[in-house]
């Protein structure tokens, strides 16, 4: 499941929890789609310290696919992490689709939060 709340008119905050299944991202589309109609770009700090992967194959390949059709028009993402792996997912993040692209620990979620307003 993904909650957003807007930070900024061009930033939103992500809030995983749970295993993301098939529509998660389908359904919030339409919200990151208006802000980017809007600003060209968006912000997003995505806290996933909830976050304990995909329901099924379907749903990690809609995760690829909102990635692929998105990440051009993201500005900057923060990243607070729940888990070492996703420090590392970060870095690969970082290398191969977006480099500005930050990970935080759960203690620097206020760290993170001035970045992306910043």
């Amino acid at each position: 499941m993904i909650k957003t709340d807007i930070l900024t008119a061009n930033a939103l905050r992500m809030t995983v929890s749970g295993k993301l299944g098939e529509n998660d991202f389908h359904d919030i589309a339409p919200q990151i789609d208006s802000i980017i109609g809007r600003f060209g770009q968006v912000r997003l700090l995505i806290d996933a310290t909830g976050f304990n992967g995909w329901a099924n194959v379907a749903a990690f390949e809609n995760h690829v696919r909102f990635i692929k059709d998105h990440q051009a028009k993201v500005d900057r993402i923060a990243v607070i992490a729940g888990h070492e792996w996703q420090h590392w997912l970060v870095g690969a993040v970082r290398i191969l689709l977006h480099p500005d692209v930050r990970a935080y620990d759960r203690t620097q979620d206020d760290e993170a939060l001035r970045w992306i307003e910043s």
